[in-house]
């Protein structure tokens, strides 16, 4: 347990408990929300999927919904019984993900 500047004690086995100190739990929310906005943005075309996101597991994540995206755009675009589901499909996640509210 080292004593911090401001005095409060550092205790990292009480992150992400009941007792963990409010400044890891900020830190929590602000991660969530950043990955939250790198969807967001996947989602609805904001992002290109030009370059790599430094965490490995968010690029995963960042791949899997390109990959979505362009099999649903590529199936949108054709004239076949699966055109209008796709369509629907892309219209409805740009949709949704249009109304995430985030600070």
């Amino acid at each position: 347990m080292a004593l911090q500047p401001g005095g409060y004690t550092d205790r990292p086995e009480d992150d992400n408990t009941t007792h963990g100190h409010p400044a890891f739990k900020r830190g929590k929310v602000r991660g969530i929300l950043e990955t939250l906005a790198i969807i967001k943005k996947v989602i609805t075309g904001e992002d290109d999927g030009s370059g790599t996101i430094n965490s490995p597991e968010i690029e995963k994540i960042r791949r899997s919904i390109f990959i979505m995206r362009e099999a649903l755009n590529h199936a949108s675009d054709k004239s076949t019984y699966l055109s209008k589901p796709a369509k629907e499909a892309l219209n409805e996640a740009h949709k949704l993900a249009n109304t995430l509210r985030y600070q």
